[in-house]
């Protein structure tokens, strides 16, 4: 994990912000931070790794899921511990204006946030407000997006451009590595409520799995709704009959899922071609942050690779299992 932090992380005492003020256009406007910030609270899902992954230690975050300290997952963990960071947590869905009035921001990062204008507008009182990334459906925004937005609002755009190029050159790296998978027709997925859940190619799992060579149907951008998924039956699991599959599901899902005579019955099964992501694989695909990606990319590419070889039989990455009935 050393090695991770020192390839991945820009060491926030070599660090000069930009010169202040900087304006920053989102999806909400326009944003003059004027000063460097001092007291910077994430309202996104995971914008605490993009900060971690710049030298910055916020004052407050929003947990997604997890459950962990901090709410920072382990592969953010070195980089929490060693910028000091100790931030104020809040818990739940939606945004708690008081919570945040509390802490006393002198920015707030909302580039992955359940925000909406009336939000906006609200929060714009309390601090200035880095909204997501103009030009993009919801939650639709590329990470590097995100990073360099995030960047320029701290005095961090430089540092922002050195951590992309490094995480371009480890996907690069990947795809290179495994050249099997160019070309394969695949997708995350997920399964919820007794219903098979797709997300659309421009999903963050699906870019990544893009990146790597594996493409998601075009047709899933016609099922997807506003939110960038859709569910789907149980009897129309045919639609996820493709050459690889990553579920982000657990245990007891993934039974319920190998139990399904439709599943069964599927290509996808007879040949191993499913990917099992345990939990931190799980998280880490739904974080999509600086921290993350580079952190599922060891475990991901054996284990894509294993599930394209077509045979039941092969083993793949901690973390990740691909296997068949």
């Amino acid at each position: 994990m050393l090695l991770f932090l020192l390839t991945f992380l820009i060491p926030a005492s070599t660090l000069q912000a930009d010169g202040f003020p900087v304006s920053v256009s989102h999806q909400f406007g326009e944003t003059v931070v004027p000063a460097e910030p001092q007291r910077i609270v994430s309202v996104g899902y995971h914008e605490q790794d993009f900060l971690y992954a710049l030298g910055i230690a916020p004052t407050g975050v929003h947990e997604w899921f997890g459950g962990y300290p901090y709410a920072t997952w382990p592969w953010a963990e070195t980089a929490r511990r060693a910028l000091g960071a100790e931030p104020d947590v809040q818990r739940g869905f939606e945004i708690d204006i008081e919570w945040v009035l509390a802490q006393d921001p002198d920015l707030i990062v909302a580039t992955f946030a359940p925000m909406d204008a009336r939000t906006y507008g609200i929060l714009s009182q309390i601090a200035p407000v880095v909204g997501p990334p103009k030009g993009f459906p919801a939650w639709g925004a590329p990470w590097e997006e995100e990073l360099r937005l995030i960047g320029k609002a701290t005095g961090r755009g430089a540092a922002a451009e050195t951590v992309i190029a490094k995480l371009d050159a480890k996907i690069r790296a990947t795809a290179e590595a495994n050249p099997e998978l160019d070309g394969l027709r695949g997708t995350a997925a997920h399964f919820a409520g007794g219903q098979i859940i797709g997300y659309r190619p421009a999903d963050g799992a699906n870019r990544l799995l893009a990146r790597l060579g594996i493409k998601t149907p075009p047709e899933f951008e016609e099922l997807a709704g506003p939110g960038g998924n859709f569910s789907v039956s149980l009897e129309r699991a045919d639609l996820f009959d493709l050459d690889a599959v990553l579920w982000l599901v657990d245990a007891p899902a993934r039974k319920q899922i190998e139990a399904l005579p439709s599943y069964r019955a599927l290509r996808l099964a007879r040949e191993g071609r499913s990917v099992w992501a345990d939990r931190l694989m799980t998280g880490a695909m739904s974080f999509q942050s600086p921290l993350s990606i580079p952190w599922a990319l060891d475990r991901l590419g054996p284990a894509l690779s294993a599930a394209a070889d077509g045979n039941p039989a092969s083993s793949a990455a901690p973390g990740v299992e691909a296997s068949g009935l």
